[in-house]
């Protein structure tokens, strides 16, 4: 198993609002957790996942994710599914800053994602 911390405190050093969490190198072969941090009264622009799929949940603050077929708030304690090849924006309506955890299918999309500062995973024999 292997536990981590989703920071929520916004990171201004980001070279952008997704951050993979999952440490390289890790037993992850389907799986990587991104932390999306959006900006009070921000906005993340359309755009797809290549052939990931997602799930996105919220930590702290609300966003509404939306794509061609309909809109989601997301908050804490809520998550909303999105099938691989589909556009998704997320939006911040609010006056706090606001984070999300996305759990996406490796693909081309998450390979490419900036990485926390966590190496390894500290799991012994990985299968089991």
């Amino acid at each position: 198993m292997f536990g981590m911390i989703i920071d929520s405190t916004p990171d201004t050093t980001a070279s952008g609002p997704a951050l993979r969490l999952d440490p390289e190198g890790g037993p992850f072969r389907e799986l990587a957790a991104v932390r999306i941090q959006v900006p009070a009264g921000g906005t993340i622009p359309a755009h797809a996942h290549g052939s990931s799929e997602l799930l996105l949940t919220g930590v702290v603050g609300t966003v509404e994710a939306s794509c061609g077929c309909g809109a989601k708030t997301v908050a804490p304690g809520s998550f909303a599914m999105l099938p691989a090849g589909k556009e998704i924006t997320l939006v911040n309506h609010g006056t706090e800053p606001a984070t999300v955890l996305a759990v996406l299918s490796q693909s081309e999309y998450t390979r490419g994602l900036p990485r926390a500062a966590a190496k390894g995973c500290g799991c012994q024999g990985h299968g089991g």
